[in-house]
C-alpha cells in the first residue's frame, strides 16, 4: 500500500507538471517564455585505491579525476579552482560532541588551475591532494575551544594531544570535503549547484569527502558480522545491496526485499554474516537502489563495533571506520 501510494503520488506530480506545462503554451502573449543562461557543472571521482589521508603517513595522496561540463556546449570554463574545507570533531566542556569549522562554508584554496591548464569539454582534469597542502593552507588556523585558554592554534591544542604540526598533521575524527570553482569565459562564477543537479543530474556532483583512518583494510575479519538494514520510507529497498568481498570476490549480496514485489518485505532488518577463518582481505560494497536517500544501514564487526553507519550511501566501496576496530 505504500509502494502503491509512492507512485500515485509520483503520478500526480507528472500529470500536475504537463498540465502546467500545457497551459504555459496556450497564449505566448500572455506569458513571456524565460530566455535561460548557459551554465556549467562539474563531476569529480576519487581515481585510485587511496580514497583518504592515513594517520601518521603524510606521503600518501589522493587522486582525483574532475571535469566541467556543459551540456548545450555554449560554454567553456578558462579557471578552475579546487577548495578543501576542514572539520575537527571534539568534546566541548559540557561532554556535547561539537565540530569546528575551520574553513568555514567554503573552504580553503589549496589549487587553482588557468589558461592551458584547464581542459576542453567534458575532458579529465587530474589532481592530487596530501595532507602537506592541507597544512599549509590552515597551519595558521586559531580556534576558541571554549575552555578559558581563547583561540589557539589548530595543530597545537592540547585538547587532542596526538596532533601536532609535524608527524600527525590530522587524525581520526577530522573531516574534508573537497569543492570546485568554475570561472567561465564570459566572466561568470559558478560556485554552487541545486540540489538536484549535486545528487539527481548524470554525471554531476558537487563535492568529495574524505577522513583519516588508521588502516587501509581491515584486520580483524574473523568472526560474526552483523549488518542492520533500514528503508525510511517503509516499503523495503528498490535493488539497493551491501555486496560482501571476501578476498577479492563477491560472495554475497545482502540487502531488504523489495516492497513492489514482495509483500514480505520489511522497513528493517539485521543479517548475521560469519566470516571464515583464513579470510585474507574483507570488504564491503554498495549497489545503487532507485531510492539510495530511503536507504541506511550500520555493519558492526565480532567485537561489536560499529565500523559503518551510513544514510542514502553512494555506489561503491562502503567506507569502513578502521580506527574503531
Amino acid at each position: 500500500m505504500i509502494t502503491d501510494m509512492k507512485k500515485y503520488t509520483k503520478i500526480l506530480l507528472s500529470l500536475l507538471l504537463i498540465g502546467i506545462t500545457f497551459q504555459s503554451c496556450e497564449d505566448e502573449t500572455l506569458i513571456g517564455l524565460p530566455v535561460w543562461e548557459t551554465a556549467v557543472h562539474g563531476y569529480a571521482v576519487v581515481n585510485g585505491t587511496n580514497t583518504d589521508f592515513k594517520r601518521g603517513d603524510a606521503t600518501i595522496d589522493i587522486d582525483f579525476d574532475l571535469k566541467w561540463k556543459s551540456i548545450d556546449k555554449k560554454n567553456e570554463v578558462t579557471k578552475i579552482d579546487v577548495y578543501v574545507l576542514f572539520n575537527e570533531t571534539y568534546t566541548d566542556k559540557d561532554k556535547n560532541s561539537v565540530t569546528a569549522k575551520h574553513g568555514g562554508a567554503a573552504g580553503k584554496l589549496v589549487k587553482s588551475f588557468s589558461g592551458a591548464e584547464v581542459p576542453g569539454n567534458s575532458v579529465i582534469k587530474s589532481f592530487s591532494i596530501n595532507q602537506n597542502e592541507v597544512f599549509t593552507a590552515y597551519s595558521s588556523n586559531t580556534y576558541d575551544y571554549g575552555f578559558g585558554a581563547g583561540a589557539v592554534n589548530v595543530f597545537s591544542n592540547v585538547l587532542k594531544p596526538s596532533r601536532n604540526a609535524t608527524t600527525n598533521k590530522f587524525i581520526p575524527g577530522d573531516k574534508f570535503t573537497v569543492k570546485w570553482i568554475f570561472t567561465t569565459a564570459d566572466g561568470r562564477v559558478f560556485d554552487s549547484w541545486s540540489p538536484s543537479v549535486c545528487t539527481e543530474f548524470p554525471e554531476a556532483n558537487c563535492q568529495i569527502d574524505w577522513t583519516v583512518v588508521c588502516a587501509k583494510e581491515v584486520e580483524k575479519r574473523t568472526g560474526d558480522w552483523t549488518i542492520y538494514m533500514e528503508d525510511t520510507y517503509g516499503d523495503g529497498w528498490q535493488g539497493g545491496k551491501i555486496e560482501v568481498v571476501i578476498d577479492g570476490v563477491v560472495v554475497e549480496k545482502i540487502g531488504l526485499l523489495d516492497g513492489n514485489s514482495n509483500p514480505a518485505a520489511l522497513s528493517k532488518d539485521t543479517k548475521i554474516l560469519t566470516i571464515p577463518a583464513g579470510t585474507k582481505s574483507l570488504s564491503f560494497n554498495w549497489t545503487n537502489d532507485a531510492y539510495n536517500s530511503e536507504c541506511y544501514f550500520t555493519i558492526k564487526n565480532p567485537n561489536g563495533n560499529t565500523l559503518a553507519a551510513i544514510s542514502a550511501p553512494s555506489a561503491g566501496p562502503i567506507k569502513l571506520d578502521l580506527c574503531n576496530e
